[in-house]
This record gives structure tokens, sequence and C-alpha cells, in this order.
């Protein structure tokens, strides 16, 4: 029996029958980003001759309604897979979602347009990740876009087991509005430790909520660092139509290219830079 969340979530798409998510109408723009760069990345999976998988561990049913606008848009896994089809496809794309109708919808979907290299799993990304780890080429080349709901439904355990693979890309969406909520809330109820372990030594509980959540958000990207990542300053800052603040969109990579193609990509529309 749907619950009102999943109502307020999610409806049947009359298109195909499968079930499709109700967003924001920023959604267009993150999967904008997400297509840039996949496209700009061609010639690395060519390098690594097409030995590239695209992750996808909140891959939600894989086509959206804009809850304001109405326009119906593709989710983010359909992005990536249709956009890399023609030019040097994933070997290998792979979804996953806590929702058993999201990846079920989303793989019936891949389906359809004829992207067949799907592996579908359900679970929290976490318990994904560590099933997904041990079954990639140790050579290969992978893309891993991590888009929550929200920031507790992104613990640092998830990029901790993905940081395992030699070359693995991290495209990251990070609730600000989310953040700015709840930080203190996550704080008193140590929900915040999953999120940024160890936050209480860096971070001054006595801060305005503005300054804590850019402390917690720069021990988060040290955190990232301290495995190897080289995080693009190119962050995105996206806004909501009353200009408050909704998400920032964070590359890490290990290789200094990933920065240069990410500036590339930062450059499809005007700047809403963080820094």
């Amino acid at each position: 029996m749907p619950t009102q969340k999943d109502q307020d979530r999610y409806e049947v798409d009359p298109h195909d029958g499968l079930r499709r998510a109700i967003v924001g109408g920023w959604a267009p723009e993150k999967h904008l980003r997400l297509r840039k760069y996949v496209d700009i990345t061609r010639a690395v999976r060519g390098k690594f001759g097409r030995n590239a998988t695209y992750i996808d561990l909140y891959c939600g049913p894989g086509r959206a309604r804009l809850r304001e606008a109405g326009d119906i848009v593709d989710g983010s896994a359909i992005v990536a897979a249709t956009e890399a089809a023609s030019k040097n496809p994933y070997r290998e794309i792979i979804i996953g979602d806590l929702d058993p109708l999201n990846v079920e919808a989303c793989q019936e979907r891949l389906n359809r347009l004829g992207i067949a290299n799907v592996r579908a799993f359900t679970g929290t990304a976490l318990e994904v990740a560590g099933k997904v780890l041990p079954t990639l080429n140790p050579t290969g080349f992978n893309l891993a876009f991590l888009d929550p709901f929200n920031i507790e439904a992104l613990p640092f355990g998830v990029i901790e087991t993905l940081a395992q693979a030699k070359h693995m890309d991290l495209l990251i969406h990070v609730s600000i509005m989310d953040l700015q909520r709840n930080v203190r809330s996550m704080m008193m109820s140590g929900k915040l430790d999953a999120f940024a372990p160890g936050w209480e030594k860096t971070v001054n509980r006595g801060a305005t909520n503005s300054t804590l959540v850019m402390q917690v958000f720069e021990h988060w990207r040290n955190l990232l660092a301290s495995m190897g990542y080289l995080i693009s300053d190119n962050i995105e800052r996206v806004r909501g139509n009353r200009n408050q603040p909704l998400y920032w969109l964070v590359l890490a990579a290990k290789h200094d290219l990933a920065d240069k193609l990410w500036g590339e990509v930062s450059q499809v529309e005007p700047q809403r830079r963080l820094f």
C-alpha cells in the first residue's frame, strides 16, 4: 500500500506504465552537468578499451516529472547511459536504490532503450557499494554519480568503499538545503557522524548556522582529500526559484585531468560557484 510520502514523491507514468518520480525544477541542471561530463570523458573511456563502468547508487525509477513545470525528464542513469551509448559506451551500467520499485522501473527503461549491459541491486548505497566493488575490473575506469535525497542517505562509508577502486571519479550531490536545516539536530543526534566522521575535531559548535555548514563541508572535503582525491574548486552552487541555496555538485577524482574536464563542463551555463 503506497504511503503518503510515496504519493508525494512518485506516480505512474502514463507513457509506459512504470513508476516515475516527482522532483524539483533543479534536476535538469544537475543532469546537464552529468551528461556533459559523460560526453567529455568519452576519450578517457576509449583509452581504457571501453572497459568503463557507470555506477548510480540512488538511481530512482529512471524518469521524473518536474513538480512545478510539469516537464518530463530522464533520470540520471538514463542520462548517462544514453549519452555514452554512441560514443565509447560503458561496458556496464550499475544501478542501485533502496526501493525495489525504483530499481525495477529504471532497469526496465534502460532495457527498453537497448541498454542491455545493466546490473541492478536493491539496498542502501553502502550495501550496494560493498557488493559492487569486488566485481569491478581493477584496471577499469569508473564514474559514480551519488545523488541522495538527503545528507543522511550519504554515509561517508559509501565514498570510502568506492575509493578503493583504482580509477573512480565521483560526482556527488550534497544537499546544502538539508544541511542548513538539520545540521544542529544531526550533531545532537549523532547522525552527522555518518556523513562527516570526526567532524567534532574541526567544527565549532558555537558558530552561526551558516558557518557550521561551511565548516562541516570543509571537513568532509578534507576527508575526501585524505583518501587521495583531488576535489575540484569548480563546485557548482545551485539555487531555487526563490534564490534559496539547494545543493552543491562536487567532482572528486584521483587525476588532474578530471578537474580540467570538469572546468569545461561548468561553462555550459553561467556560474554559481561556492568559492
